[in-house]
């Protein structure tokens, strides 16, 4: 979401551009042309702080979504203990594979000698 402050640059930056575009549309001198583009760039100021206030002051933002602490905790704990199910199927599984291999060492090793 767009902060107010930065709502207050960009539209003061619009209107500088704004400002320099009919400054050079109307062919104006350098002393007119400095002033056409600072007070342009002066009202799009004005009109940002203007709507910004506006925004904050009378118009509310809706949360996002409302977190429901007894349920989130609840869910957490549910996949703390489906993770250690799936670690402990994977520890039982690698002790398997291990005490497989320590067997065919063993029956390699009484085919060598």
């Amino acid at each position: 979401m767009l902060r107010g402050e930065n709502f207050i640059y960009f539209f003061t930056v619009v209107g500088f551009f704004i400002g320099i575009i009919f400054a050079i549309l109307n062919g104006f001198e350098p002393e007119q042309f400095l002033y056409s583009v600072i007070l342009i760039s002066s009202i799009f100021y004005i009109v940002g702080v203007a709507s910004s206030g506006f925004f904050i002051k009378f118009l509310t933002v809706k949360k996002a979504f409302d977190l429901d602490k007894e349920t989130l905790e609840a869910t957490i704990d549910m996949q703390i203990y489906e993770l250690d199910k799936k670690e402990e199927f994977i520890r039982e599984a690698h002790y398997f594979i291990e005490e497989i291999e320590k067997e065919e060492k063993a029956f390699y090793n009484k085919d060598n000698k």
